[in-house]
């Protein structure tokens, strides 16, 4: 009976512990490896990410890179047009106050971001019907043709000081050949040498808010060529 109780016990406290790493991930579009209906395959030899949802660092260590899965999609990927606006959904289990979400692309391959829209802190705010819940993102109109990654981060406003990822691999069909310039996303509470920012539960609290205001704050700008054949 011991031994049975021991064991029921340890997969309790196994459970509980994924449960409390299931907090929030992209839902439309389809982030990389994602479970939900119509998500591309993951490519050969890698598997599905039945932990979407988690963290992928904290402000004293880092847990997976940015992209959280660095492998792009080699299936067929969903197609925008420059100017046109996704309305981005979440899978949501716990929203932890909301905080800052920043939406990004690359051009390299997940190298380099430039940031299309910033929420601060009053993403995944308030009394949110996960259903319904979602932000609309731009891609911009100048943005050129070509095979991108579409980034979503965001740090939460209470609990352990948190970053979240995903990415999708998507096309982009915009001019041929051009540039997309924007600011470089700020990474917060991703390991040691980022930017610390506090709980901010409160209206007063500080947020960290400056950092997306600094005027040191870096831009990147993407420099894609013609293609001859479009």
């Amino acid at each position: 009976m011991l031994f049975k109780t021991s064991f029921f016990a340890v997969a309790f406290a196994a459970v509980a512990a994924l449960t409390a790493e299931a907090h929030v991930s992209l839902r439309e579009p389809c982030p990389r490896y994602g479970s939900y209906a119509g998500c591309p395959a993951p490519p050969a030899g890698q598997s599905v990410d039945y932990d979407i949802r988690s963290p992928i660092g904290v402000y004293g260590s880092i847990g997976q890179p940015l992209c959280k899965r660095t492998v792009p999609v080699t299936s067929k990927v969903p197609t925008y047009n420059a100017g046109q606006t996704i309305n981005v959904k979440f899978d949501i289990g716990a929203a932890h106050g909301g905080g800052h979400c920043q939406f990004a692309l690359s051009y390299d391959g997940g190298k380099k971001w430039v940031n299309i829209k910033e929420v601060i802190r009053e993403c995944l705010r308030g009394n949110i019907n996960a259903a319904t819940y979602t932000i609309p993102v731009k891609i911009p109109n100048n943005a050129p043709s070509g095979r991108v990654v579409f980034q979503w981060l965001w740090n939460n406003a209470i609990g352990n000081r948190e970053l979240y990822s995903n990415c999708v691999d998507m096309q982009i069909k915009g001019s041929n050949g051009g540039s997309l310039t924007g600011k470089e996303p700020v990474i917060i509470n991703y390991g040691p040498n980022s930017q610390r920012v506090g709980e901010f539960p409160g209206a007063n609290d500080k947020d960290g808010r400056e950092l997306f205001t600094s005027p040191s704050r870096k831009s990147y700008t993407f420099r894609v060529p013609a293609s001859r054949t479009a």
